[in-house]
């Protein structure tokens, strides 16, 4: 099946769903309570074609946000019920109160919009689809035995009298981290934004950008879910060697075991790829960040770099002061960090931040908590905005050498740059870089530090005017040399 037959059966398909999706939940929550691990997959699923169809009718006002929105509520109302079930006993009659809020929105719904033109309504989508895969993926975890109750939840990053409202949010932050870093919170997103991702193969043109997506989905699945949960080795061994994720305060405090391969070996690594490929080998394919952001519903948000008012002061290359003060901030701090845990190691000093380790604390703190606000508040920061902010170590190092190696934006005919009126290269940028034409025309090329490598561009040049260039391109030019 070509991929252009495979993309219009999957939007009839979309459309059958969604058309019997309300109904499709409604049936379903009364039983929440009995299938629970088929039943939260079943309903992911349909969350993934609930989005899919809000962006196949994104350019056009119907009610379907709207419906949308009623669905992802009572989903987050029903796992939230058998969330507290498990740790207080909450009654599960409770559940009767999605299913009475679904039955008076059918009967009292009105209006119709699109969520490209509503920034609060597309932040509630996400939002309330973060939220119940997160108290879907706790139940799944206390299911399973991976948390067995909410005070050793608690207990994660050590225990703290909730009398102190500054250990209370240290507690509330320690149950969040808890659940986002788990095998199952990981797995349900991998389920609804894997669809998505998926979704966006289909639909992509340049096989370029289908291989990078599909090692994109791949990636996602093999190293932030297999490998560390589900493999073999998975507790054999005390850590995985050069996965992207091995940095500062990811597998525990800097200890002298894993110091050399596992820590600064990784970023040895990810250095050489980065500049041989560009930050793309992490920002666009093995990093999680690329498949939480790159499925249809989420690449859509970009829109929201041009018009949102935090959105539109990224745009450019060019990196702002504020940018290169917190990148700087970020890094001196993770480096200091590191120090003071390997001190602490060694037992020579012993100091911790609310009873962590600091690097422990930053890499859970960014990763398990600041990255996931940051997925939801897309419709005000715009898209990538790990990317965009500096607020991600990992990913401004690999930018860093990105920029220093071989990896940049070609055109074939800076003339047809020159002529072309819609730029559609700019709009379709993912990061925001709206300046890439005019570098085209004059340079006939394209490098900048934020630019991760997305392909948006290419795909979107109306003219097939866009490449990439980076060490293949220099191995073919030698190769035909020596033919």
């Amino acid at each position: 099946m070509k991929f252009s037959n495979l993309n219009l059966f999957l939007q009839k398909f979309v459309f059958l769903i969604s058309k019997n999706i309300y109904f499709l939940i409604f049936i379903s929550i009364p039983f929440s309570a009995f299938c629970i691990i088929p039943l939260i997959f079943i309903n992911l699923f349909l969350v993934a074609i609930l989005f899919q169809n809000l962006y196949l009718n994104r350019n056009t006002n119907t009610k379907y946000p709207f419906v949308a929105l009623d669905i992802l509520i009572a989903l987050s109302l029903t796992y939230m019920i058998l969330f507290l079930n498990d740790f207080i006993d909450t009654p599960t009659y409770l559940l009767a109160i999605p299913e009475l809020y679904l039955l008076l929105r059918f009967f009292m719904r009105k209006g119709k919009t699109t969520y490209l033109n509503n920034s609060k309504l597309a932040f509630l989508l996400l939002f309330l689809a973060f939220v119940f895969a997160w108290f879907s993926s706790g139940v799944l975890s206390y299911v399973t035995g991976y948390v067995t109750n909410i005070q050793n939840l608690f207990n994660q990053f050590g225990y703290f009298p909730i009398s102190n409202p500054l250990y209370l949010i240290v507690d509330f932050l320690s149950v969040f981290a808890t659940i986002t870093a788990s095998p199952w919170f990981m797995l349900e997103m991998g389920v609804w934004l894997g669809s998505l991702a998926f979704f966006r193969l289909v639909e992509v043109n340049k096989i370029e950008n289908k291989v990078r997506i599909f090692l994109m989905i791949l990636a996602y699945f093999v190293y932030s879910i297999w490998l560390p949960s589900f493999s073999p080795i998975a507790n054999g061994v005390e850590y995985i060697p050069y996965m992207w994720f091995n940095g500062f305060g990811t597998y525990g405090p800097v200890e002298p075991s894993y110091l050399i391969d596992g820590i600064l070996g990784t970023y040895i690594v990810t250095a050489i790829l980065s500049f041989l490929f560009g930050s793309r080998q992490v920002c666009s394919v093995t990093c999680t960040a690329p498949f939480m952001l790159q499925g249809t519903f989420q690449d859509s948000m970009k829109k929201y770099n041009r018009i949102s008012k935090l959105g539109k002061k990224t745009l450019t290359s060019k990196m702002s002061n504020f940018y290169k003060i917190l990148m700087i901030i970020i890094w001196g701090s993770l480096i200091i960090f590191a120090i003071l845990s390997y001190l602490n190691f060694e037992k020579i000093i012993n100091f911790t931040i609310l009873g962590n380790d600091p690097t422990v604390f930053y890499s859970s703190l960014y990763f398990n908590v600041i990255w996931y606000l940051q997925f939801v508040t897309m419709p005000f920061l715009g898209n990538y905005s790990c990317v965009t902010s500096g607020l991600c170590a990992w990913g401004s190092f690999n930018q860093f050498f990105g920029y220093l190696g071989l990896f940049k934006l070609k055109v074939k005919d800076p003339k047809l740059c020159l002529n072309c009126r819609s730029v559609d290269c700019a709009t379709a940028c993912p990061v925001g870089l709206t300046d890439m034409r005019a570098s085209f025309i004059k340079k006939g090329e394209f490098k900048a530090f934020k630019c991760v490598g997305v392909g948006d561009c290419i795909e979107a040049c109306p003219h097939d005017n866009i490449v990439t260039h980076d060490i293949r391109n220099i191995i073919q030019k030698f190769s035909r040399k020596f033919t």
